[in-house]
């Protein structure tokens, strides 16, 4: 296996120092190997790595930048980055990670939703400096003809093998464990065990769980999430429409048709790019290199960034709203890993400061995002602003301006929420007109009245 160790001996050429941190810092595993792609690397000739990204929302967020700055590390060893936008995949919607099919989006929707994606990319790569492709160029002009043969280079067996289709076919059953109800561990069971018929859940036979070993029928399933066994249902079986299937030989495809060296992407995305490797040495005969990305996940708590509404940080945010929300989502345990995987911050840097002052850690982290996305002078600001409103309980220096309404009406404005997700809030006494709670939905702020909404949205009636 590829030694995952920080290299930090001056003697070594500059150039090894540099694809050693390329290939451990931000990557989980590479394909064919390590060995492999470090020889390619060096060997002189520029190679070509693309990342591709479905533009099913109109923002790039952390996540995004892991492998964006992965190639900004490629750019400066003299390869040449690729960026290929999915405006024909994002149609079809990419299953991965999903227990249930994923809805299509319109061509006019994926227009709107890309409009500045390479205005966002040029905050990490130089304009100029990267090639950028559209798959809907080769994917669209497909007859069906041109797909059934595509088709042909990969099986169903394939396919199902992923571990989400598995849980769609078998569904998921969780062992716990019987003092503590901690998970132990979670497996796929036999097809046909579980299943449905309209609310009614029916189990048939007697199992053997692969975690503990007991033996598992209808009685030692938990309802409902309680404790009164030792296993409980995560996923009942859904449907797998074959659209699914047809999206990684779709975006394997995508190397195929770009003749591509490499490819990186989020752990998550192996199965999809291991299709496109597989496509392009039975087609071209090329062996195409895979770079799987780590994931913004906690490796000993298993804790995520929050994804809910209102805590993805965008690039696209504002430096306030970037700062606030690297404030308010990041888990302490979590800091030094976005440092590590979405800052350029030295790691022995970061391992010096791991530890020691939790918050302060965090607030260094805000003011790093900031400073990379907006500036320096947006960042010092942003983070004077954190201090004066959640330091001190001061109002921020701006805020935005809305136009007087009913209260339910400014907040959900303001939230970019649904009117009962504003209800909600407004009966959970999360919003505050002029420092008091207000829980009425049709009460009218005056002018100037200044609106808090949660820890940290602040608006001002006009």
């Amino acid at each position: 296996m590829f030694s995952k160790k920080v290299i930090t001996d001056e003697h070594l050429p500059a150039q090894t120092i540099e694809i050693e941190e390329l290939l451990t810092r931000r990557i989980k595993a590479i394909f064919p190997s390590g060995e492999e792609a470090e020889k390619r690397l060096k060997e002189g000739k520029k190679l070509r790595i693309y990342l591709g990204i479905d533009p099913t929302g109109p923002n790039l967020h952390l996540g995004h930048t892991i492998p964006l700055l992965f190639l900004k590390q490629l750019l400066e060893l003299g390869h040449k980055p690729v960026l290929l936008i999915g405006d024909f995949t994002a149609r079809i919607g990419d299953p991965t990670g999903k227990e249930s099919a994923r809805s299509q989006l319109t061509e006019k929707e994926v227009k709107k939703n890309m409009e500045n994606y390479l205005e966002q990319v040029y905050k990490i790569l130089p304009k100029d400096s990267f090639e950028v492709k559209h798959n809907s160029v080769w994917l669209s002009k497909m007859l069906f003809q041109d797909v059934v043969e595509l088709a042909s280079y990969v099986t169903v067996q394939q396919m199902i093998q992923r571990d989400m289709f598995q849980r769609r076919i078998r569904g998921e059953i969780v062992c716990l464990d019987k003092e503590t109800g901690l998970e132990k561990g979670r497996f796929n069971p036999p097809l046909g065990f579980i299943s449905r018929f309209g609310n009614i859940e029916v189990y048939a036979g007697k199992i053997e769980c692969s975690c503990c070993g007991s033996e598992i029928d209808q009685g030692e399933i938990i309802y409902g999430g309680t404790k009164s066994g030792l296993h409980k249902v995560n996923a009942f079986p859904m449907p797998i429409y074959l659209n699914e299937f047809l999206y990684p030989l779709m975006q394997g495809y995508d190397s195929v048709a770009m003749k591509i060296d490499g490819e990186v992407g989020g752990n998550d995305q192996t199965f999809n790019m291991l299709v496109g490797r597989d496509l392009e040495r039975k087609m071209l005969n090329k062996d195409k290199l895979v770079f799987a990305t780590r994931l913004l996940i906690d490796a000993e708590s298993g804790k995520k960034m929050s994804k809910t509404e209102g805590g993805l940080i965008s690039l696209s945010d504002s430096p306030q709203d970037m700062f606030g929300k690297t404030m308010k989502t990041v888990p302490d345990e979590m800091t030094a890993l976005v440092f590590l995987l979405c800052t350029e911050k030295q790691r022995q840097w970061i391992d010096g400061k791991k530890g020691n002052d939790p918050y302060g850690f965090k607030k260094e982290l805000a003011y790093e995002l900031v400073r990379m996305y907006h500036g320096e002078k947006e960042a010092q600001k942003a983070g004077e602003e954190w201090e004066r409103v959640f330091s001190k309980g001061e109002l921020p220096g701006e805020m935005e301006k809305v136009k007087k309404t009913k209260l339910v009406e400014l907040v959900g404005l303001a939230t970019q929420g649904s009117s009962s997700s504003a209800k909600i809030l407004i009966e959970q006494g999360a919003v505050k007109v002029n420092g008091e709670v207000k829980k009425e939905w049709g009460f009218v702020p005056k002018e100037g009245d200044v609106i808090q909404i949660g820890p940290k949205k602040f608006i001002k009636v006009i």
